[in-house]
């Protein structure tokens, strides 16, 4: 899985492995060496074995032995690889270790914009390389990466939830947006995702201010980590935005933190289908997406999708628009559009018993 840190993929196979019939489904994980605190804990507690690799960045070659020696000695029958473009190596370790099903998943895409989309464009090609089987957490992901002519051919698993956990309740957010001190009556935009260039914190700041301008009662929680925090935040002081803005902390697993939302907005530059826009949405919270997001994220209302091109008060109105939006269960149409995990991990476990038929 790369690196073992929080929110995105980890949260995925987090949750197909805590749903799945482990008397049938057994998961290990290879991680990048140095990538988290150590602390497995999530899934070794569950039976999870842990290997920690050489990251494929430092030393490709490297990374590929130490993978295909983990596959071969322990002799797996499966490797599902979920690193988009970067999937060829876990395959070439598959193939080289004589593992029968090799499975490369694609979460993501790219913006011409990023720096690193040049890599993802020579790695591209070869996504299908050394895998046996294709697979993609939505048909966007799956055209970007293999293309329209193999869609047919790609298996999609849905980025599944515990809608036990994620749900509205009035008195988790009365007591979450006591611990942000926040008062009754001020209108909170949310974000939860990386600081990183993806998620366009910088547009999102831009948002924020004009939605200020407008409503002095409102504020922006964001919850996050990553290597541009320090640069936006030196924005935000910059813009006096400062005390309106809350810093939510790391942890972006926190459930109670949607719940202390009244909008949930991601200008991304890009995603696969993101699990955070299908939380928000778990938990009742009106949402404002970028249309760089996949439509397949809509699931329900009020959602809405606006252009980056967009100017500011466009968005400003649009999210200013749901600021008396009631906030209802959403348990049975986020199961319906095939979110629930409970559902979804039977599936993945079904796929993967017909594949070693």
């Amino acid at each position: 899985m790369g690196k073992y840190v929080t929110g995105g993929i980890k949260s995925v196979i987090l949750n197909y492995y805590s749903a799945i019939d482990k008397k049938k489904v057994q998961f290990d994980l290879i991680v990048d060496k140095n990538s988290s605190d150590g602390d497995y804990y999530e899934f070794t507690s569950q039976g999870a074995k842990i290997y920690e690799v050489t990251s494929i960045q430092k030393n490709p070659l490297k990374n590929i032995i130490e993978t295909k020696k983990i596959l071969k000695v322990n002799n797996y029958k499966i490797v599902h690889g979920y690193l988009n473009t970067l999937n060829i190596f876990p395959m070439i370790a598959g193939f080289l270790a004589g593992t029968k099903i090799r499975i490369a998943e694609n979460l993501s895409t790219s913006h011409a914009k990023e720096p690193k989309t040049v890599f993802k464009n020579l790695l591209k090609p070869f996504g299908k390389f050394f895998a046996t089987n294709l697979a993609a957490n939505s048909k966007y992901a799956a055209e970007w990466l293999f293309g329209k002519e193999k869609l047919n051919e790609v298996a999609i698993f849905r980025n599944g939830l515990d809608l036990e956990k994620f749900h509205y309740d009035s008195d988790i957010r009365k007591k979450r947006r006591n611990e942000l001190d926040i008062a009754n009556g001020e209108f909170v935009i949310g974000h939860i995702g990386r600081y990183q260039f993806q998620k366009n914190h910088s547009f999102l700041i831009d948002i924020f201010e004009e939605v200020h301008k407008r409503d002095s009662d409102s504020l922006l929680l964001l919850i996050g980590y990553g290597e541009l925090k320090d640069e936006i935040w030196r924005k935000i002081k910059e813009k006096n935005l400062e005390p309106y803005i809350i810093d939510g902390g790391a942890n972006t697993e926190n459930v109670p933190n949607y719940n202390a939302m009244d909008c949930f907005v991601m200008p991304s530059y890009y995603e696969g289908l993101p699990v955070v826009g299908i939380e928000a949405q778990a938990t009742g919270l009106p949402c404002v997406f970028s249309t760089e997001i996949t439509i397949e994220t809509a699931i329900t209302i009020p959602i809405t999708f606006l252009t980056l091109s967009d100017d500011l008060s466009t968005w400003a109105d649009r999210i200013l628009s749901y600021k008396e939006n009631p906030r209802n269960s959403s348990k049975n149409e986020i199961t319906d559009h095939g979110y629930n995990i409970k559902i979804e991990s039977d599936e993945l476990c079904l796929y993967y018993e017909k594949l070693l038929r």
